[in-house]
Formats: C-alpha cells, sequence, structure tokens
C-alpha cells in the first residue's frame, strides 16, 4: 500500500508537456535584429494550457555574442489562474568552439511579476552544437543544453533543466528545431517535466 501510495505521488508531481513555438527574425541591419516569439505548452495528463508572446531587441556586435532584452507575457488559455509579465535582459558568448562545434554560454535574468507578485530569476545555460563542414541534406545541426535557475523567491536554485534536439535547415530562410527537453525542480509543482518542442524559425 505504501509503495502504491508513493507510486501516485510520484506520477502526481510529473508532467508531460507539448511545447510548439514560432520564432521570427528581422535583421534590418548587421548590428540589430528583432525578433517576435509565440508559443504554447500544454500537459497531456491535464487540462492546463499556457501560451506566450515576446518580443525582443538583439545587438549582433559583440566581439563573441549578441545583447538581447525585450517583454514576454504569459497567460493561461483556458481560465485566468496564471498571467505573468517578464522583463527580460541577456548575453550570449561564444565561449569555445572550432569549425565542426560550438560551446555558447547565456546568462539571462528576468524580472517577473506573476499574478501580481514580483519576483527575479537568474538562468545560466550552456549549449554545445555539432556542425557539418561537407554539404548534407537539410544541414542537420545537432546540440545538447544545460541550464540552471535562480530563483529570488527560494534564495537558491530551484530548478536544473537539459534539453536534446537537432536543429535542421526546411527552406533558404527557415529552420526547425525538434528537441526532447527535461526540468527537474526542488521547488513548487510539478516537480518533474518531460517535454516534446518543435520550434519553427523564420529569417528576414
Amino acid at each position: 500500500m505504501i509503495v502504491a501510495c508513493t507510486a501516485a505521488t510520484a506520477g502526481a508531481q510529473a508532467s508531460s508537456e507539448l511545447w510548439p513555438e514560432l520564432d521570427v527574425y528581422w535583421t534590418p541591419a548587421k548590428h540589430q535584429r528583432t525578433m517576435l516569439e509565440l508559443s504554447r505548452s500544454s500537459e497531456r495528463e491535464a487540462a492546463k494550457q499556457q501560451a506566450s508572446v515576446g518580443l525582443y531587441q538583439d545587438y549582433l556586435q559583440l566581439p563573441s555574442g549578441y545583447l538581447r532584452a525585450g517583454y514576454r507575457y504569459t497567460f493561461s488559455t483556458n481560465d485566468a489562474s496564471y498571467r505573468e509579465s517578464r522583463i527580460v535582459t541577456e548575453v550570449t558568448t561564444r565561449v569555445a568552439g572550432a569549425t565542426s562545434w560550438r560551446l555558447v554560454e547565456r546568462t539571462r535574468a528576468e524580472f517577473r511579476w506573476v499574478n501580481g507578485d514580483y519576483t527575479w530569476r537568474l538562468r545560466e545555460r550552456l549549449h554545445l552544437q555539432r556542425f557539418f563542414s561537407s554539404p548534407v541534406r537539410f544541414d542537420p545541426r545537432p546540440y545538447g543544453t544545460f541550464e540552471a535557475y535562480y530563483y529570488s523567491q527560494y534564495n537558491t536554485i530551484a530548478r536544473l533543466a537539459g534539453r536534446v534536439g537537432v536543429e535542421f535547415r526546411v527552406w533558404r530562410a527557415s529552420d526547425i528545431d525538434l528537441y526532447l527537453a527535461r526540468q527537474e525542480n526542488s521547488r513548487g509543482e510539478p516537480r518533474r517535466v518531460n517535454a516534446l518542442g518543435l520550434t519553427l524559425k523564420l529569417y528576414r
């Protein structure tokens, strides 16, 4: 009986989700880029669904990376249980690499108003990606990421996350990013998230 209760509790704390997303990039000059993000998340086992709209401005002239600042709004689509306004600032830099691979570090600060309550969050991510020098159909670029989240309300790192996936070219000015994601949360619910993500990226 105890084993059955434990298994039921563990199952209730895990969430399987789908993360579709559309990213549109517009580069009017070599030093600046605008990005529009439209995304959605939905749980397979429950009716919980959320959508996000984000708008960001990038400065591309760093020696080995770029700066980003923007705003993101997330809300529940089936009720009014969740509303979040988020101001985002981040710096992304290439820390190592060669022709066939690249290691990129991203540091992101998020200033969040969740259902009216203010908190902030710091995210540190490493992104390792493989490139093929010889021509390959669809130009596949496999990658893996690892990310740690520091939450101000908990005063600790409360989330660890990772992704494995592949980006590939579908036509001249568009990419598809297909990945599997995992989150481990030491605070809040759910404690574990497994997600299948699909992002369409359009470039102008």
